[in-house]
C-alpha cells in the first residue's frame, strides 16, 4: 500500500509476524481437532442415536471434512491472511455474510473450548482411576473419583482456560513450540489404543471384569436391559447414522484451524497443504479406523454402558457394587483391552486427557485472530486490533476470548445436569460451524469468477477450464448445507435456536452499527472489502 494512500484499515500493517511453519500448522489442526469428538462423542453416538453405524457416520462426515479442508487450503493460499473464512467470505461473497459467519463461528469456538476444558477434567480423573486400579492404590482411586464430579470440571476447567490464556499472550513462537510438544506426547497413547483395540472381541467380557471388577460386564448388560426408555438394541438405521454424524461434524471442527493464522504462516502454499489437507486426512483416517476397531470389539456393550451411566438409578446400583466404575470414555474401553498392563493403560488414559487439553491453546489462537480481523477491518472496537510490540500477539483479543471460554465452561457445567449433558452444547456449536464453512465453500465457488484478481494469486488448478476450487467448493457447500439442517434437528426451538438466532441478530446489529459509524467518519467501507488486508 502506497504511503500516500488513505488508511482504510486500522493501520497499514497487521503487526503480526510469520513464524508458523508446516509442522506447527499441522499441529494446530491435529491438536484442535483430536479431543472430545473421538474420546467422548464417538462413544456416546451409538447411545444418543440408536441404530447408528458410528464408524460409517465418521467416514461420511470425514469425507466432508477433507473436502472442506481442501477448499480452505486453496482459499488460504490465495489470501494468506489472519481471520480465515471471515476474509474469504467478505472478499468473495458479501461483507455482512462474512462477518455473520465469523461471528457465529467465534461463538462456536468459544463454547467449544469451554466444553473441552470441562470434558478434560473427568478424563484426568479416569487416568487416576486406572492407575489406582492397577496399583491397588485407594488414594489414587479416590482422587480419580472425586475430580470426576461436575463441580471439579467447573473449577479446574476455569483454571485451565486461564493458564492457557496467559501462555497465549507470550506469542506464537513460544505457543507453537508448546503445541508441537503437546501433539507428540498423546500420539503415543493413540498408537497404543489402535494396537490394543485391534485384538477384537473374543476376550472383551473377561478383560473388562479383570480390569474393573469380577462380574461387572454382565451386570452392565442386565441393568441396561431394565432401562430402555432412551436406548434399546435395534438394527441398523441410516437416519440414526446421519444423526450420529452431527457428533462426527463436531469432532472434525478444527480441520480448517491453520487457515485462521494465515497472516502468521511461512510459505503459505506449502504450509497450508501440509497443515490443512494433510492434517484433515490424518484425522479422518485415525477417527474412522479407531471407531471401527472400538465398535468391532465392544459392539452394543458401548451404548449399554452409556445407558447405565446416564440413568441415575442404574448407575447408583452399579457403583454400589463397583464404586470405582469409570465414566464411558474411549480410554475406559481401551484400557479394558490391556488387563494387567498398568503402564499401557496409564499412557492410553493420559493421552486422551492430553488430547483434550491441547485443544485449548489452539482455540485461543483461532478465537483471538477472528476478533483481531474484525477489528482490523474497522468492524469491531479498534482496541482488539492492537498487537503487543514484544510478543506480536493481539492481547486484548486474547483477553476477550478468555472471558468467552470461562462462559463456555459454565454452560457445559449447567448442561451436564441434563439428560444428554454437554452433547447438547456441542450440537449448538455444530450448527453455527456448518453455517460458516458452508459460506466459506460458497466463496470458493464464486471467487474465480467474481474476483479473478484474487484467484490468480492461488493454485490455478482447472478441469476443462473449470476451477477445481469452484468444483470442490460446490461439493463442500452442498454437503455442509445439508448437515446444517441435520444439526439443527437436534436443537430445541425454544432454547437452542432462540439463543443462536439472538446471537446472530446481535452480530447483524454490530455490523450495521459499524457500517454507519465508519461511513459517517468518511471511511470508504466498500474499499475495505475490495482489498485483501495488508500482512
Amino acid at each position: 500500500m502506497d504511503s500516500q494512500e488513505p488508511v482504510v484499515f486500522t493501520r497499514r500493517s497487521s503487526g503480526l509476524i510469520r513464524t508458523v511453519g508446516a509442522f506447527s500448522a499441522l499441529s494446530l489442526v491435529l491438536c484442535h481437532t483430536i479431543g472430545g469428538g473421538i474420546n467422548k462423542l464417538m462413544v456416546y453416538a451409538s447411545y444418543t442415536s440408536p441404530g447408528a453405524n458410528v464408524p460409517l457416520a465418521f467416514l461420511f462426515t470425514g469425507i466432508i471434512a477433507i473436502i472442506t479442508a481442501a477448499v480452505y487450503m486453496m482459499l488460504s493460499t490465495a489470501m494468506p491472511r489472519t481471520g480465515g473464512d471471515y476474509i474469504y467470505i467478505t472478499r468473495g461473497i458479501s461483507p455482512i455474510m462474512g462477518f455473520l459467519a465469523s461471528w457465529g463461528f467465534w461463538f462456536t469456538e468459544v463454547l467449544s473450548f469451554g466444553i473441552i476444558a470441562f470434558y478434560d477434567i473427568p478424563i484426568w480423573g479416569l487416568t487416576f482411576q486406572i492407575a489406582g486400579s492397577a496399583m491397588q492404590n485407594e488414594a489414587l482411586l479416590r482422587i480419580g473419583t472425586v475430580i470426576s464430579a461436575p463441580h471439579w470440571g467447573l473449577w479446574l476447567g476455569f483454571a485451565m482456560v486461564v493458564v492457557f490464556s496467559l501462555v497465549a499472550l507470550r506469542g506464537m513462537t513460544t505457543y507453537t513450540k508448546i503445541i508441537n510438544w503437546m501433539l507428540v506426547l498423546p500420539a503415543i497413547g493413540s498408537v497404543l489404543m489402535i494396537v490394543f483395540m485391534s485384538k477384537g472381541s473374543s476376550m472383551v467380557a473377561v478383560n473388562w471384569d479383570a480390569v474393573y471388577g469380577s462380574g461387572m460386564y454382565q451386570k452392565v448388560v442386565e441393568l441396561s436391559g431394565q432401562f430402555t426408555d432412551v436406548w434399546r438394541p435395534t438394527g441398523f438405521s441410516l437416519a440414526a447414522t446421519l444423526l450420529a454424524g452431527v457428533g462426527g461434524i463436531w469432532a472434525y471442527i478444527g480441520v480448517t484451524a491453520a487457515a485462521y493464522v494465515g497472516g502468521e504462516v511461512k510459505n503459505p502454499r506449502r504450509t497450508m497443504a501440509v497443515g490443512l489437507l494433510g492434517g484433515a486426512s490424518i484425522i479422518v483416517l485415525y477417527y474412522v479406523f479407531l471407531s471401527f476397531m472400538t465398535y468391532r470389539a465392544f459392539g452394543n456393550f458401548i451404548p449399554m454402558y452409556c445407558n447405565v451411566y446416564k440413568h441415575p438409578e442404574a448407575w447408583q446400583t452399579l457403583t454400589a457394587i463397583y464404586p470405582n466404575a469409570p465414566a464411558p470414555y474411549l480410554p475406559t474401553f481401551a484400557a479394558a483391552m490391556a488387563p494387567g498392563m498398568f503402564i499401557v493403560q496409564f499412557v492410553m488414559a493420559i493421552s486422551a486427557a492430553l488430547w483434550l487439553m491441547n485443544d485449548i491453546p489452539v482455540f485461543f489462537v483461532i478465537c483471538s485472530r477472528q476478533v483481531f480481523s474484525w477489528s482490523f477491518d474497522r468492524f469491531f472496537p479498534s482496541k482488539f486490533a492492537e498487537v503487543n510490540p514484544k510478543y506480536h500477539t493481539p492481547h486484548y483479543a486474547i483477553l476477550l476470548t478468555l472471558v468467552g471460554g470461562l462462559i463456555g465452561v459454565l454452560i457445559s457445567y449447567v448442561a451436564e445436569k441434563g439428560v444428554v449433558g454437554s452433547w447438547v452444547a456441542a450440537m449448538d456449536t455444530t450448527m453455527l460451524y456448518q453455517f460458516a464453512v458452508m459460506l466459506g465453500c460458497l466463496a470458493a465457488v464464486a471467487i474465480p469468477y467474481i474476483r479473478p484478481d484474487i484467484y490468480e494469486r492461488g493454485r490455478k488448478l482447472e478441469i476443462r477450464g473449470i476451477p477445481v476450487m469452484s468444483i470442490l467448493g460446490m461439493i463442500g457447500f452442498g454437503f455442509n448445507f445439508w448437515y446444517l439442517f441435520i444439526a439443527g434437528s437436534w436443537l430445541s426451538i425454544n432454547r437452542d435456536l432462540l439463543v443462536q438466532s439472538g446471537w446472530m441478530f446481535l452480530g447483524a446489529i454490530i455490523f450495521l452499527a459499524y457500517y454507519a459509524s465508519n461511513t459517517k467518519r468518511g471511511i470508504d467501507v466498500r474499499s475495505i472489502y475490495q482489498q485483501v488486508p495488508p500482512a
